[in-house]
């Protein structure tokens, strides 16, 4: 989601930390890969100093509660080490904090996203700032523990592979190109799941005269409007590296057709958002949709299970945002690997780092956070518990890697050069039409291009 971000917004964030505290004393037998055989807290206690470790993440409830509960586990077999949360508002304010500690050395474990290098074409493009940490010797190598073989070797490779080492491991993956619906709504009001565009304004009109908003959105945060816009993209223009490829080398511009689609049915969605959607913030738009406040709410799967919490009794499913007019272009889900845990190599504690993610891997704790999460999982033979990913398994198996995944912007990028879909300057939004913000885009993009060489 970084990428889609609105830099002016993501400016007012404030940075808070909180702390999840879990004492006692206890054994440092170093961990091996999938094996719960540790000598006992009670054989060992008092013979260990105490040690805390700080863990600095961003905030995501399911996230937070998947952590602790690993946490809790942890301690009774490690209760010699203390673990504190450092957690921030995501992104912009995240990478604040992560930028911080890793220069003060004051931190143990530090989550991030996939480390997605600049690729060869990205001549022009900023390094991406996890890539910047490990080059500039903050990260630790992990190449070669024996906890790595736990997870499935494609996502090793395409989330926290670097320069032929692997740097950490990624937890699970993502999508967030799809739309949660609720079946109850739908099935009073005669709807089947849409297929094309077309059939979603169908959709969209049908609820709108009985009375229900179609959608909400967060807007108030602008940058869940531009997450979403990736669903729309990539419906459209399945092959994003592709697409990249010829942007860097100008043979697509942001004038072309494409983009103008992608704005002008972007527009039409918001067209069916409820009423001062701008006025909501992440925190509350599960809540609105899990109180029945709209029919759809285009998101992330993560928060599934903040919906299932929030209305237990709600019917609901999920489908991939069918922007295109073709049906066989909307059958795919994209997404990203979503949290990495990463070791600072310059940890007084690198030990019972790397011990802690030692035991987050084996299978039977990595079970129980990814159920926890509600994430996608990237170790092999993993038990969904949870009856909506139980659902959705099959049908997110074969998600594609989002534009996310590969899109870097020229160094310097602004508001709409650095973005494929600046939807937030879109009316109700913002105040501007799809040929306006086009046309804007690549003027930008033309000039941080020039001052790139």
């Amino acid at each position: 989601m970084k990428r889609l971000l609105n830099k002016q917004a993501l400016a007012v964030w404030l940075s808070c930390s909180m702390a999840l505290v879990f004492t006692a004393c206890g054994s440092s037998t170093s961990p091996e890969a999938g094996s719960s055989t540790q000598p006992s807290a009670a054989a060992t206690a008092g013979s260990e100093k105490p040690i805390t470790l700080k863990l600095a993440t961003w905030e995501q409830p399911t996230n937070l509660a998947a952590l602790t509960k690993i946490n809790e586990k942890f301690h009774e077999k490690y209760p010699n080490i203390t673990i504190t949360f450092d957690t921030s508002k995501p992104d912009a304010a995240y990478q604040t904090l992560l930028q911080t500690r890793l220069n003060a050395n004051d931190a143990d474990i530090v989550t991030d996203f996939a480390i997605n290098a600049k690729k060869d074409w990205h001549k022009g493009a900023a390094v991406p700032s996890l890539q910047q940490y490990i080059d500039a010797g903050l990260i630790e190598d992990l190449t070669g523990q024996n906890f790595l073989k736990n997870y499935d070797p494609a996502a090793l490779k395409d989330s926290m592979t670097y320069k032929d080492k692997v740097w950490g491991v990624n937890l699970g993956k993502v999508t967030y190109t799809g739309v949660f619906y609720n079946k109850e709504m739908f099935d009073k009001n005669g709807l089947q799941v849409p297929k094309t565009w077309n059939e979603m304004l169908t959709v969209a009109q049908k609820l709108q005269d009985s009375g229900v908003a179609p959608f909400t959105l967060a807007g108030k945060d602008v940058w869940p409007l531009n997450m979403v816009a990736g669903g729309f993209l990539q419906a459209i223009e399945p092959d994003v590296e592709g697409l990249d490829k010829k942007l860097w080398a100008g043979e697509v511009k942001f004038t072309d057709p494409l983009f103008t689609e992608v704005l002008t049915k972007y527009q039409q969605m918001l067209n069916f958002t409820e009423k001062d959607f701008m006025g909501v913030d992440y925190a509350s738009v599960v809540g609105r949709f899990a109180s029945g406040k709209a029919a759809m709410l285009p998101d992330g799967i993560w928060n599934a299970s903040s919906i299932q919490k929030a209305n237990p009794d709600l019917k609901f499913g999920y489908f991939p945002m069918p922007a295109s007019d073709k049906p066989e272009n909307n059958q795919t889900f994209f997404g990203k690997y979503d949290m990495s845990l990463l070791v600072a190599a310059k940890s007084p504690n690198k030990e019972a780092a790397i011990k802690y993610l030692a035991f987050i891997s084996q299978p039977e704790n990595y079970n129980e956070f990814i159920n926890t999460a509600g994430l996608l999982a990237t170790q092999p033979n993993v038990t969904f518990t949870n009856p909506f990913l139980q659902e959705m398994a099959p049908a997110v198996s074969g998600m594609q890697l989002s534009m996310e995944n590969i899109w870097q912007a020229p160094q310097g990028s602004g508001d709409y050069g650095g973005s494929t879909a600046p939807v937030h300057f879109l009316k109700p939004a913002g105040l501007e039409s799809p040929q306006e913000i086009v046309q804007k885009m690549q003027q930008e993009w033309e000039m941080e291009m020039k001052n790139a060489k």
